[in-house]
């Protein structure tokens, strides 16, 4: 029999914002692969490998200045420019192949991983945390760092999601994603259009990894484990729906931090994907997937 343990409000606030800093990480790679998928139709398996680039790359910058910030700030660049690079010379002319498409995301992947392996060992690394005084939230102290996350996945959210509601860009991924030959005669860019979504795809998985490095070990295969829950994330929340990741995402998050108390990961992370396939069953578009448009 599950043993529960007594939950006061202070642990209650502090478990359930642990939920969304878990589910702000989540979210980003999730959002990233979504978006991808959405437009380009593309299955990245290399996804989770560039969160592993952006934490690894997090902790060399560290290394060599000392300063978290910049860290981060260059390891989304050049991960990002990485992006570009494959999109470009790579992805770009085996879109209309699923299948090579898979098969060159996966290479990608493994590739990057083994040269992580090859270079960092199979140990684990971490980062400190830059922030490392707590804040009062809801009359409970809390690690500032995990906080700054929050913010900074909630930021990210709104801003993604303006961009692609408000404005001529999200207009034109939309019009791309979903009538492309109308789009290319209306005068839309598509293969422009194409490489932004990869790029900032890249960059939100980038950002994850290395927002997630002060908070857990980083090593060569990490992008594994985040990247099957958010496989898990965009089939729930529906194929291509920016909103669809936000929402599973926090779910997810909520429920991994609160089965923690009882459960251990494993189980947990079994509970989580069980139910997925449950609900998959009974809603196979996920919770926002729309039916496809066809010109």
């Amino acid at each position: 029999m599950l043993e529960i343990p007594l939950i006061t409000t202070e642990n209650f606030i502090t478990y359930a914002l642990n939920g969304l800093s878990r589910g702000m990480i989540i979210f980003l790679v999730a959002s990233g692969l979504s978006l991808i998928f959405g437009l380009i139709g593309l299955i990245n398996f290399a996804h989770g490998a560039m969160l592993a680039l952006g934490g690894y790359g997090t902790y060399v910058v560290i290394q060599a200045t000392g300063n978290f910030w910049l860290g981060l700030v260059v390891s989304v660049l050049l991960v990002s420019l990485l992006g570009l690079a494959l999109e470009r010379k790579v992805l770009y002319w085996i879109y209309d192949e699923p299948l090579l498409g898979f098969l060159s995301t996966f290479g990608i992947g493994l590739v990057i991983e083994e040269a992580l392996a090859v270079y960092f060992g199979s140990r684990s690394y971490t980062v400190q945390s830059p922030l490392s005084q707590s804040v009062e939230v809801l009359g409970v102290s809390y690690p500032s760092y995990r906080l700054f996350v929050i913010l900074v996945g909630a930021a990210v959210a709104l801003g993604v999601g303006l961009v692609l509601v408000k404005t001529r860009l999200g207009l034109e991924i939309h019009a791309t994603a979903n009538m492309q030959s109308t789009a290319e005669i209306l005068g839309v860019d598509t293969a422009r259009i194409y490489t932004i979504t990869f790029v900032l795809g890249t960059a939100l998985a980038a950002l994850a990894g290395a927002l997630t490095a002060p908070i857990t070990s980083m090593y060569p295969t990490i992008g594994l484990d985040y990247i099957t829950m958010a496989f898990l994330v965009i089939i729930v929340g529906g194929m291509g729906s920016f909103k669809g990741s936000f929402v599973v995402s926090m779910i997810v998050g909520q429920v991994i931090a609160f089965g923690w108390l009882v459960l251990s990961p494993t189980y947990v992370r079994i509970l989580v994907f069980a139910a997925a396939m449950v609900f998959i069953l009974y809603k196979p578009r996920g919770f926002f997937g729309k039916a496809e448009v066809h010109e």
